[in-house]
């Protein structure tokens, strides 16, 4: 009985020390996984860290323009400043493995920085001003929308809220606005809001919704009726500026008319004179 108490006891201890050694050995072999793939997500991840921290201190003034042009997703923004000095030394590269003269590799070099540097900038502020003028021309159709919304017993909130997913298929810009405003008025307050949008969008357009908004807040005045005439009268001064700009276009073709038509017809009607002037001199 004693022998068989020893046996067992022996077994157990043998059985122990052995699944001791198994647990060590896993808990070895995990560790040396896992320090392996943290080892190597670090070498995946250095140089995206590295690239991501060259345009970090202007990353949210970057990602600002790039919304203000109409670029919403600003996941890669990041990479916009990396990208430019890769491209910028790539082509200093270039120009100095090249055959050129040395006048030529750096007034070539020069116009390459200077494209590369300045021409997103130029291509950025450009889509930003023309993304200001395309919003504010869309802005009666929102008007006439807020207007039947207000009508149905909406608020202003509420018809934010609503025109923010309504006027995704009618223009993308104006609905990213619309939807930005509403979300900063549920935590800003919509006076707020307001006055952000129209820093957003400067024209006397978007101006005139915000402060005829605000009064409305600040005094309690009706606002379908206002915002359905304010609507009309923005149509009208849309109307208004494209017949100025069509009784400008005359003045402005009677330089091309002159240079491009007057001018070769008057040589047209000189030149065989001249011409036979000339042959009878030399005679």
């Amino acid at each position: 009985m004693i022998f068989v108490l020893i046996s067992l006891f022996v077994l157990s201890a043998v059985c122990a020390w052995k699944l001791s050694q198994w647990h060590t050995e896993q808990a070895k072999q995990a560790h040396v996984e896992s320090y392996l793939s943290a080892k190597k997500d670090g070498r995946l991840t250095r140089l995206n860290r590295f690239i991501t921290h060259l345009g970090k201190n202007h990353q949210q003034d970057l990602e600002q323009q790039f919304v203000d042009a109409g670029f919403y997703n600003t996941q890669f923004t990041k990479y916009y400043v990396p990208a430019k000095l890769t491209l910028v030394i790539f082509t200093c590269v270039v120009v100095l493995m090249s055959d050129l003269s040395f006048t030529n590799q750096a007034a070539i070099g020069a116009v390459a920085m200077i494209a590369i540097l300045l021409v997103p900038e130029m291509v950025l502020s450009m889509r930003k001003k023309a993304l200001i003028l395309k919003t504010s021309r869309q802005l009666p159709y929102m008007l006439d929308m807020m207007s039947v919304c207000v009508q149905t017993g909406m608020t202003i909130e509420a018809a934010l809220t609503y025109l923010s997913t309504e006027l995704e298929a009618f223009d993308r810009d104006l609905c990213f606005h619309i939807k930005k405003t509403a979300d900063s008025a549920r935590v800003k307050g919509l006076e707020k809001a307001l006055i952000e949008l129209s820093e957003r969008i400067p024209t006397p357009d978007v101006r005139s919704f915000t402060l005829t908004l605000i009064q409305n807040l600040q005094y309690g005045t009706s606002i379908a009726n206002v915002l359905s005439a304010l609507a009309e009268d923005m149509r009208k001064m849309q109307v208004l500026t494209m017949e100025e700009k069509i009784g400008k276009l005359a003045a402005k073709m009677s330089v091309p008319l002159i240079l491009l038509i007057m001018f070769p017809i008057v040589i047209l009607i000189l030149a065989p004179g001249m011409m036979q002037m000339t042959v009878d001199i030399g005679q």
